[in-house]
């Protein structure tokens, strides 16, 4: 009897959000009007949500996809409709066949590209940093930014009908997620699958952090160019090549090897100048030493590094600053060569 009057009841309750076909049919179209009712009966009435739900013990196959969280930090696009309509029509179709389908949205806390936002908003209401803030205001800053942005991103979703599961909407930096985030880590660092070491990484003087390759616009710069560079005064030319001597240890008087380079400011930080190993011009020197510019009594090797060095590229001479580029990190890595930090966290 009871069970009869949970299954009446759900069914009033769901019949109440059902659309009401009673009223005069619309001339055109009117998706608003169409659409606007059915998703609210699709989610009441648990449409969404998976078999084992309400029969635990049922021996449907599992199907589950994860939606790709959409950053926290803006509004849904274009392409997270294709991808969401994609996956929709796959987990709609598995449903149908009897699966144990589950669909769970879910959205990333985006990192530095929240920070970012949250920051430009407050200086610009404010006038303030986060460091006028303080850390734990600024949290809470971006916490009240998370809720208002997620809110917009989970109505587009159910705008364009995508069969989600709300019950079970998760947040990157949720404790549970936290929690997941960290066991993997641990698990794959005692496996041996990931390991630390010492990487370059790319540091925004600005936000005061390492961002991600992803949030770094690479530009090639023409020789001799004026540029602004954020916190300095007034414009500074980069890309101008310049020529510096490197003493020769050990070789005739007067010995030296001339390196062009268009970054002079990193020689503080070079542990060794490279040759081609079948550059004839300076076989003479293989295995000596140069005097370092500007580290007085300080003294490098002469390298071999047929990847690094270009012959027929300026002097066919390069300075290994391991710390600061790139290619010249790998060239350290390949040689042994020390790694040598010149530049503070202001750049």
């Amino acid at each position: 009897m009871a069970a009869a009057s949970a299954t009446a009841a759900a069914c009033v309750s769901a019949a109440a959000c059902a659309k009401d076909f009673t009223a005069k049919m619309a001339e055109g179209y009117q998706p608003s009007a169409v659409e606007a009712e059915w998703y609210p009966y699709w989610e009441h009435s648990g449409f969404f949500r998976p078999k084992s739900d309400s029969d635990p013990k049922t021996n449907a196959p599992a199907f589950v996809i994860v939606l790709p969280p959409p950053n926290v930090t803006g509004y849904l696009h274009l392409g997270h409709a294709l991808t969401g309509a994609v996956q929709d029509t796959i987990i709609r179709y598995h449903r149908m066949r009897g699966f144990n389908a589950l669909y769970v949205p879910g959205t990333d806390h985006a990192g530095i590209a929240t920070q970012v936002v949250v920051e430009k908003r407050l200086a610009k209401a404010t006038g303030q940093s986060r460091h006028d803030l303080g850390r734990e205001p600024f949290i809470k800053k971006v916490w009240e930014f998370k809720e208002e942005h997620c809110g917009a991103i989970q109505k587009q979703l159910r705008l364009i009908g995508s069969s989600l599961d709300w019950s079970r909407e998760a947040f990157t930096l949720d404790q549970k997620c936290n929690l997941a985030v960290t066991e993997a880590f641990c698990r794959m660092y005692d496996d041996g699958i990931i390991h630390r070491s010492t990487r370059l990484v790319n540091w925004c003087c600005a936000l005061q952090s390492a961002i991600s390759d992803l949030e770094v616009d690479q530009e090639d710069i023409e020789p001799n160019k004026i540029l602004r560079v954020p916190g300095f005064e007034g414009k500074v030319e980069v890309g101008r090549l310049t020529e510096v001597a490197y003493k020769i240890v050990g070789a005739e008087e007067g010995a030296e090897l001339v390196v062009a380079t268009t970054r002079p400011e990193t020689i503080l930080g070079d542990t060794a100048v490279a040759v081609h190993p079948d550059d004839p011009r300076y076989k003479a020197y293989h295995g000596l030493r140069v005097k370092c510019p500007f580290r007085e009594g300080e003294t490098i090797p002469i390298i071999c590094d047929k990847v690094l060095v270009d012959m027929t590229f300026g002097t066919g001479v390069v300075k290994v600053t391991p710390a600061h580029d790139p290619n010249d990190f790998e060239c350290g890595v390949r040689n042994g060569l020390p790694k040598m930090v010149v530049f503070d966290l202001k750049g």
